[in-house]
């Protein structure tokens, strides 16, 4: 894959799109979502739950036409990234103790792509309780030094290795850190690994493989936690300074939609919409983010959620403003626009991946960026895999 292209090709599309990429939805209240969006939402306004469940999961785009289909089928191609074509490693049993079947599936690839490659030395960042580091060493003469800021799951992990697996004892260690590019790597021939590295930990993680570890397979995740973007020389040409907003939505981006998924979504949405369009029209309050609430509180009564997450409304008849705004074509519209945005997200998440990838390529590093896991298992399954030069 030509990095520096696929790059180039996502952030002009982005740029395209910037307006649905930067904020959500419901910033646009009480205004109709601009061009092309609106007749976009209208043309998906008049499909099937199924329908707009396959699209949104860019499995068939025959119900649509024009601009639309078009934009979807762009987001589709620039989506496509190889993926690794490797084995599945067998697990032993007792080193799936303590994993879930998601984790399962992640180390037994990982395993399997790692085969071929030099495993003395692994610096394990984010390891938690170890599981990978187990793993990639059962059956190999190596070491590994698991690095955590959680002192609580490295004392279980290590527990668990002298109960379970205790010829692996000597071969791993745990070390409490938070792990930054300055942390004391003691071996350069190292591996470098961080499965799901949450926010800007990827960067560091980066930033110390250039320095000081000779390869690097990396996974990011929770982009919205990040701050840290536009690292390589072809992204500072032309930088796109993303909002929380763009970040929330790389996040949570390539999980797929069932039935049941997207209904919970709509009802998330149907709540929140209607709470936000009650607090401009009636309070004249501005958008603000709610929190997180349990999914089972969108499913009971509006007016105890109304009084839970704004009492301020609590001197308002909500019950009668929510059945008016239940019959607004606005809210339809943005209701459906979701599966117009969400695809999005894969985009920019992209976008930051790729640029790290650059930003190593730039100083000296062969560089891949590959699809490895199954996305219904782990939606965050790109990596980088890094080798100095």
């Amino acid at each position: 894959m030509d990095l520096e292209r696929r790059f180039e090709d996502i952030r002009n599309f982005l740029g395209l799109h910037i307006q649905l990429v930067q904020s959500e939805i419901l910033n646009h209240y009480p205004h109709e979502l601009p061009s092309p969006y609106y007749g976009w939402c209208r043309q998906l306004s008049k499909l099937s739950k199924n329908n707009l469940i396959d699209i949104e999961n860019g499995k068939s785009f025959e119900s649509i036409h024009g601009e639309l289909r078009n934009y979807y089928e762009s987001i589709k191609e620039l989506s496509q990234l190889p993926e690794v074509n490797v084995k599945s490693a067998a697990i032993p049993k007792r080193l799936e103790v303590g994993m879930t079947h998601k984790k399962r599936h992640e180390t037994s690839i990982i395993k399997g792509f790692l085969a071929r490659e030099d495993l003395s030395k692994i610096i394990d960042v984010g390891s938690g309780k170890g599981h990978m580091s187990k793993v990639l060493l059962y059956d190999t003469d190596g070491s590994s030094e698991c690095i955590d800021c959680d002192p609580k799951l490295q004392s279980s992990g290590a527990q668990l290795i002298k109960k379970q697996t205790p010829e692996l004892a000597t071969k791993i260690s745990f070390r409490e850190e938070f792990f930054t590019k300055d942390s004391v790597i003691k071996d350069r021939s190292s591996l470098i690994l961080g499965l799901h590295c949450c926010g800007d930990l990827s960067v560091e993680l980066i930033r110390s493989h250039i320095t000081s570890c000779e390869k690097l397979l990396n996974f990011g995740c929770c982009y919205h936690k990040s701050k840290e973007f536009n690292l390589s020389g072809l992204a500072l040409s032309s930088p796109i300074p993303f909002s929380f907003h763009a970040l929330n939505l790389a996040t949570r981006s390539n999980r797929t939609l069932n039935v049941t998924s997207f209904d919970r979504r709509q009802s998330v949405k149907l709540y929140r919409y209607i709470l936000h369009m009650i607090l401009k029209d009636e309070l004249n309050e501005e958008f603000k983010t709610l929190g997180n609430a349990h999914h089972s509180e969108y499913y009971s009564d509006f007016t105890a959620y109304c009084k839970k997450y704004a009492p301020q409304t609590k001197k308002l008849d909500v019950d009668s403003l929510h059945k008016k705004y239940l019959k607004s074509d606005r809210l339809k519209d943005y209701l459906v626009a979701e599966v117009i945005r969400s695809p999005l997200g894969r985009l920019v998440e992209l976008y930051i991946i790729l640029d790290r990838a650059l930003f190593l390529k730039e100083n000296g590093h062969d560089v891949k960026v590959c699809s490895f896991f199954d996305p219904e298992l782990s939606p965050r399954n790109i990596g980088i895999f890094s080798c100095k030069l």
